[in-house]
């Protein structure tokens, strides 16, 4: 798991990368040179949608995500454990939902491009299957880091 982790990191530093060099080049052109490049904005937006899901599947996995623990740390370990089966449980589903419906998106798209640069709009709405399916994947990873003790709950006084 470290090794698709480090992949889909070096992916997204990429694509910041890509979104600093494109959005610099866009106001160089337009301030400086007065010679808008019009596919720079395709590519920056492009670039963020595909980086921000890769980072939010990251922050599934790294437990960086939006978590509110203060009722839940106040539980007893073997409580706090069936929470976050329960939290897991449920980021899987709601990934599998958003799975089958971006395949169907994806596939409605099939022969639409792009209005600037002409590129498949399908390759833009991957992304939100790559999201899903690693989600799922960490959830799950998750789930059997619980399950093994490899994530501890701690039990805290009362």
């Amino acid at each position: 798991m470290e090794r698709i982790e480090s992949i889909f990191k070096y992916i997204a530093v990429f694509l910041m990368g890509v979104i600093i060099i494109t959005v610099t080049l866009q106001i160089i052109a337009r301030e400086i040179v007065y010679f808008p490049v019009s596919w720079t904005q395709e590519v920056a937006k492009y670039s963020f949608i595909w980086m921000s899901l890769i980072g939010a599947a990251l922050g599934i996995r790294n437990l960086s995500h939006v978590s509110i623990d203060v009722a839940v740390s106040k539980l007893p370990a073997s409580l706090q454990k069936i929470v976050q089966y329960f939290i897991e449980a449920s980021i899987i589903l709601f990934m599998i939902i958003l799975l089958v419906q971006s395949i169907r998106f994806s596939l409605s798209a099939t022969g639409q491009t792009s209005p600037i640069m002409g590129l498949p709009m399908g390759t833009v709405y991957v992304a939100l299957i790559v999201f899903s399916v690693l989600s799922i994947v960490f959830a799950f990873e998750k789930i059997v880091k619980v399950k093994k003790g490899i994530i501890h709950f701690e039990e805290h006084d009362k």
